[in-house]
């Protein structure tokens, strides 16, 4: 925060003057109401403000001489090593003790106008760049945050995205970890440009991966962790968009729907989807993994090792079903036991399973091919097999000691695909790109549009068109080889 400005009741209309022309020119202000809102409470926001602030106005009239709040104000400011600038709008009977010893600015012949603004700006030392570290100190001083818990929290998300833009790991994933300096805090706001507008889910990206080797890492996060932090990291982000803080070029609301639609399975925007190269090795990825040293040990615990292998085998049954089915992830982990009858689990043939998408529209998912590992990882439960409150067995679920049995989250399915791909040296994989590598597939195989719209469960078959009928122009070129003009009868035919 830049500027804390101390008033008396009766002089809160040039205080509010002050405040907007403040603003205008792009200094934060914090305007006191102590004499509106006193209270306990509210002393200790104050007090958190003008610790934050950088330098103190004071409207200094008879009024506030008077005023036993802008009185505790000033000491508080003298207190913390502020600098206290007395603002003198009016004659005053003499010199409060208070200010004794500052100089006073005497704005008494001077209306409220774009002179006396000038004036008063041209006493204020020079504001520095506006930096991540100095938004997060002014987010975290704002009185709606009065619950601490709700402070902490947004502190350590805080925390963790200043981690994460510092990381040297990161350094090239976005334009912004170019220009992160050696303390991240510091990082100035217009380093964000458009191009960074994937950062959030860059963000919930690393918080996902594997630790370092330092102690204090804690990676990954839980699922509910990297919700919570998510939330709190765009819940800062949007205090700067209100502020009018953040860079023009940086698209909030882009970023936004990244984060959402890649977690959540949906969509890309701007056009026909374009699979991943090489994402089929995804799919097998977990096939031939090996545990890892620590489980390999005979002496480690057996209930650790086998976690390990039905994370594995629900792994690999996981991946397979995404591919095959071109399922919607949320609409793939709602599976549960029962979708998979055992006396259908040994026959050679397609199972179809009914499952609800988008707007409450029902449609079949399909199984041939990755029957064999779902079958797998089914036998492999066993005895740990066992059904949520709701009386299902859902099909996947987590094997943690801290949530086993419940159903898999969209999060962790994420983090299952992202492992692998990163492993393979493929980039960024979702587990909706599998929705769009099988209905390229489909469609490369020959199958007309309606046969792809049922198998995706699209209402209409416009909406297959929209994203998948985009054709290969060598195939057009072919077939402007292939089907040339009727030829002209022979010579000899020709009339006389």
């Amino acid at each position: 925060m830049d500027i804390f400005i101390s008033y008396a009741r009766e002089d809160s209309l040039f205080a509010n003057w002050l405040s907007s022309e403040l603003q205008r020119r792009d200094f934060s202000v914090f305007l006191d109401t102590s004499d509106l809102v006193p209270g306990t409470v509210w002393q200790n926001e104050i007090e958190k403000a003008i610790r934050a602030c950088r330098i103190v106005l004071l409207v200094l009239s008879p009024h506030s001489m008077a005023s036993k709040w802008v009185k505790w104000e000033c000491m508080l400011a003298q207190h913390y090593g502020k600098r206290l600038v007395p603002l003198q709008i009016a004659q005053l009977p003499h010199e409060p003790d208070f200010v004794r010893g500052l100089q006073l600015v005497d704005l008494t012949t001077l209306p409220m106008n774009a002179v006396a603004i000038s004036h008063i700006v041209s006493l204020l030392p020079k504001i520095d760049q506006r930096t991540l570290g100095i938004v997060r100190d002014a987010y975290l001083q704002r009185a709606t945050l009065k619950s601490d818990h709700t402070i902490t929290a947004y502190r350590r998300a805080i925390e963790l995205f200043l981690e994460f833009l510092g990381d040297p790991s990161q350094r090239g994933r976005l334009p912004v970890h170019s220009r992160v300096p050696a303390a991240p805090d510091d990082t100035p706001l217009n380093a964000l440009t458009a191009a960074d507008a994937p950062i959030f889910l860059h963000f919930a990206e690393w918080m996902l991966s594997s630790p370092t080797r330092k102690s204090d890492d804690k990676r990954p996060y839980k699922v509910s962790t990297v919700e919570l932090r998510l939330a709190g990291i765009q819940n800062w982000f949007q205090f700067m968009d209100d502020h009018g803080w953040l860079p023009p070029d940086f698209p909030l609301a882009k970023a936004r729907r990244i984060v959402r639609d890649e977690l959540r399975g949906q969509s890309r925007q701007g056009g026909p989807p374009e699979p991943p190269l090489n994402i089929e090795e995804v799919i097998y990825f977990y096939d031939n993994l090996k545990p890892p040293r620590r489980l390999a040990d005979p002496d480690a615990p057996a209930e650790r090792r086998e976690r390990w292998e039905l994370t594995r085998l629900r792994n690999c049954a996981l991946l397979r079903a995404l591919a095959e089915s071109g399922g919607r992830v949320s609409e793939v982990l709602s599976l549960n036991l029962d979708d998979f009858p055992e006396r259908f689990l040994q026959r050679d043939d397609v199972l179809r399973v009914a499952v609800r998408g988008k707007g409450g529209h029902v449609y079949h998912l399909r199984f041939h091919d990755a029957l064999p590992a779902i079958r797998a990882y089914i036998e492999r439960r066993g005895a740990a097999l066992r059904a949520t409150r709701s009386g299902k067995v859902p099909l996947f679920v987590s094997h943690d000691a801290r949530f086993d049995g419940s159903r898999m989250s969209r999060i962790v399915a994420w983090r299952v695909v992202q492992r692998a791909a990163r492993a393979l040296g493929l980039g960024s994989i979702t587990p909706h790109d599998f929705r769009h590598w099988r209905a390229t597939q489909l469609l490369n195989a020959g199958y007309p549009l309606d046969v792809v719209q049922d198998y995706l469960g699209h209402r209409s078959v416009e909406t297959t068109r929209a994203y998948y009928a985009h054709t290969d122009p060598l195939r057009v070129d072919e077939a402007a080889r292939s089907v040339g003009l009727p030829r002209l009868p022979d010579d000899d035919s020709q009339p006389g």
